[in-house]
């Protein structure tokens, strides 16, 4: 996909990443990279695991994974800082073996007053599921440069 600039964001217009589907290997590279060992996580045979019909998979994991997804739209190669998380909600479990996608949604887009030649995005993101469940939502502010000023 092609790079965005500021002048390409606006208010209402919906992008939708490709898939990607969560391993075995992606949780237990992720729970050994941030020291996350809880019992959840490390035995599938864990009750919580049984109840949901799999491998929990973190939360931020799913994160990770949702801006990761966003990033090879291309949509942030412009990006000049990334100003803050809000609204963060995970909203089903995710399990090993889902595949996610990211809808995202252009919230508002303004010239940045502090930094000529930028604009500041506030976008949207819904991820969900191949069942077409909305597992996790948030929203994220980002400072992007302005065609005109690259």
């Amino acid at each position: 996909m092609s790079d965005w600039y500021f002048e390409d964001f606006t208010e209402g217009k919906t992008v939708r990443t490709m898939g990607r589907t969560v391993t075995e290997t992606d949780i237990v590279n992720f729970v050994t990279l941030g020291g996350i060992f809880e019992e959840l996580f490390i035995n599938v045979e864990f009750e919580q695991n049984k109840v949901v019909g799999g491998r929990v998979v973190p939360a931020m994991l799913v994160l990770t994974i949702a801006e990761g997804l966003y990033i090879q739209t291309g949509h942030t190669h412009a990006g000049r800082a990334f100003l803050g998380l809000d609204k963060l909600r995970f909203t089903a479990p995710t399990k090993a073996n889902d595949t996610l996608w990211v809808d995202v949604t252009v919230v508002s887009a303004r010239p940045s007053s502090s930094r000529p030649g930028h604009g500041v995005v506030v976008l949207a993101h819904n991820v969900v599921n191949q069942r077409g469940e909305s597992v996790a939502n948030y929203q994220t502010s980002r400072i992007l440069e302005s065609r005109s000023s690259s």
